[in-house]
């Protein structure tokens, strides 16, 4: 730094510029840098030196009142070194676009700006990051998105790195309907904090409804970096870089904002009238234009059953025909919102809470009681969809008050079960219907039930193309590959067997599949008997959960196939799973790493790591729900 100069002239209401030159000639470009834009600071909040300020650091530049309160101004890098990095770790695509926003929202700023997916980044370089602005989605019991589980395990990892040169902020993206709202973004802002990083702005969890928040949250970033940076349009020598997910191009811009208007071609129940109800279809793309990957997945809009909508009218004592106002302003019946706009068939702790109110209005405390406790509430949500609720404790409703009990429609996903290599302009989908019954009265899913019981082949459906980037086929098709899915999570399955078979990819295929029963519901039996006698599936492996003295499931399978595992590993094979998040998809990561510490001769922890590697590799890829 300076060197200590005559008091006099330290003291001097105006230093000689001759004397300041001088020593600026002492400096390196990177003590310069800091200079330069401690000056700028300085200059920008009405201070000098004379106020008491030193070159320790811009001590005397007041943080705005968007800085938490743990926040160190000079921890920051100097300007022309500072690398800031967006990272978007999104599940279907929010977070990605909200941190693609404030990518271009801070374009203009003088510094090293990086827009990356998680899918693409290196855990071990966040180490090496000035500031790290983390968007995040959460899924499943509070997990983290798979493409950001790689980042989660290193930065939770009992060797997690000393983080204290890196300031950071995060956004979380969530449904509060789930216990465990924005839980991904809670826990990585808390190990950032933990790490020693030094916070730049308040964690923002967001709702369903998220662009007001994220907005605020991103206005609050650029005033942050506003104040660290100095804010000059780039010289020509600072690098702005997105390395990210890029949609899927669907034709005539087909997506969830504008879905396609598809004819269903197919719908064939594929399991025995004994078994659990799941059926194929084939959906006609037509001349859209619209292209998809396997692996890809399918969203389709539906309607509601007319026979609930009635019910939930009924017990509410609400006329059909009585008008009320949707989210955006319009006005409709109440039951054409019903119908086509809201949300009935999913209880959300906001739709016991409001219902709670209504009762508690008329004396009722009945619901008083669950909504008091987070885990009562929890438990009571999943035995009741809301009709069981109203239908135990019925109240006479307004119309706009039923409509406001519940969240707007959304469409489903599911992954797409064909390859555009092998079935041209279709799309196909393997879906097992959701159907119940209480008081001798049957209800089905939403979409689920839509699809089995209101669309008939030759009806139409609205649908579009979510890209999934982080269940891919290798770039190589000699890379072997192992596939282990349950249940209707043999879907993407189908999908890269028909495309490595179009392709003629020589690489080797392993299909490890689990459900009830071989003679009820081996789905598409036909097709990996077929595949295998051509040559094609070269492995096999089927379990079944309730046929036989015990109860076999995959992560068996593969317990069972230990060296096989461990050899295809070490010829580079890829593995896949599919299915349950909660149960299946952990068994079978428990079962892997259990594989790989036995047949590598590794420890537990050194195992894990090494699945976590194969995940950064892009070599162990899930796609769980």
């Amino acid at each position: 730094m300076l060197d200590q100069a005559p008091q006099s002239v330290i003291g001097s209401n105006n230093p000689p510029l001759t004397y300041i030159i001088q020593q600026l000639t002492t400096l390196d470009p990177t003590q310069l840098a800091w200079v330069s834009g401690y000056s700028w600071a300085l200059s920008q909040q009405n201070t000098s030196l004379n106020n008491g300020d030193n070159l320790n650091g811009v001590n005397g530049i007041s943080p705005p009142e968007t800085l938490a309160p743990n926040v160190a101004i000079d921890a920051v890098a100097p300007a022309e070194e500072r690398r800031i990095l967006i990272l978007s770790c999104s599940q279907t695509g929010n977070a990605q676009s909200v941190a693609k926003l404030l990518f271009e929202q801070l374009q203009g700023l003088h510094a090293d700006i990086r827009f990356v997916s998680a899918n693409d980044y290196r855990s071990r370089s966040l180490v090496s990051e000035d500031i790290v602005l983390l968007v995040t989605s959460t899924q499943g019991e509070g997990e983290a998105p798979e493409e950001a589980v790689p980042l989660y395990k290193f930065m939770f990892h009992k060797k997690a790195p000393d983080l204290s040169g890196v300031s950071f902020a995060v956004l979380g993206l969530g449904d509060s309907s789930y216990p465990k709202y924005n839980q991904a973004a809670k826990d990585f802002d808390r190990q950032f904090e933990k790490l020693g990083a030094k916070r730049l702005v308040e964690r923002v969890d967001c709702d369903l409804d998220f662009s007001a928040q994220a907005n605020e949250w991103r206005n609050a970033i650029e005033k942050q970096l506003k104040t660290l940076l100095i804010d000059t349009p780039s010289n020509g020598t600072t690098e702005h870089t997105v390395t990210t997910s890029t949609p899927v191009e669907q034709g005539q811009h087909y997506g969830k904002s504008n879905p396609y208007r598809a004819e269903l071609l197919t719908k064939q129940r594929i399991t025995t009238e004994q078994a659990n109800e799941v059926i194929h279809y084939e959906i006609d793309l037509g001349d859209s234009g619209i292209n998809y990957q396997a692996g890809d997945a399918l969203g389709i809009y539906f309607s509601n059953a007319e026979r609930l909508v009635d019910e939930l009218l009924d017990l509410s004592s609400i006329n059909a025909d009585e008008l009320i106002h949707l989210a955006d302003g319009t006005e409709t019946t109440i039951k054409d919102a019903l119908i086509n706009h809201l949300d009935i068939t999913e209880t959300t702790p906001q739709f016991v809470r409001a219902y709670a109110e209504y009762l508690a209005s008329t004396d009722n405390q009945a619901l008083s009681a669950i909504v008091a406790d987070s885990t009562t509430l929890s438990e009571f949500i999943q035995a009741r969809p809301p009709v069981f609720i109203m239908a135990e404790h019925p109240i006479t409703l307004k119309a706009q008050q039923l409509h406001d009990l519940f969240r707007p429609l959304t469409p489903r996903l599911y992954s797409i079960a064909s390859s555009q290599e092998e079935v041209g302009n279709e799309v196909h989908i393997t879906v097992k219907t959701v159907r119940f019954n209480k008081d001798d009265t049957a209800y089905q899913g939403a979409a689920s039930g839509f699809l089995a019981d209101q669309l008939e082949e030759g009806d139409e459906v609205n649908v579009y193309i979510e890209p999934n980037r982080n269940f891919r086929l290798p770039e190589e098709g000699e890379t072997p590959i192992i596939m282990i899915g349950a249940g209707t999570g043999i879907a993407p399955f189908r999908a890269f067997l028909q495309e490595r078979h179009a392709k003629g990819d020589a690489g080797q295929n392993w299909l490890i599949f689990g459900n009830q029963r071989f003679t009820e519901d081996f789905l598409y039996q036909n097709e990996w008997i077929q595949l295998n006698q051509a040559g094609f599936l070269h492995k096999y492996d089927f379990a079944w959960s309730r046929q036989g003295d015990k109860k076999e499931y995959v992560q068996h399978k593969l317990a069972q196939r230990s060296r096989d595992v461990w050899d295809w590993l070490q010829q580079g094979a890829h593995i896949y799973l599919c299915g349950d998040a909660n149960r299946m998809a952990k068994d079978v990561e428990n079962t892997l790493i259990d594989i790989i510490s036995q047949e590598g001769k590794l420890s537990l922890d050194d195992a894990e790591d090494y699945l976590n590697e194969l995940r950064e590799e892009k070599r162990y890829q899930r796609d769980v729900y």
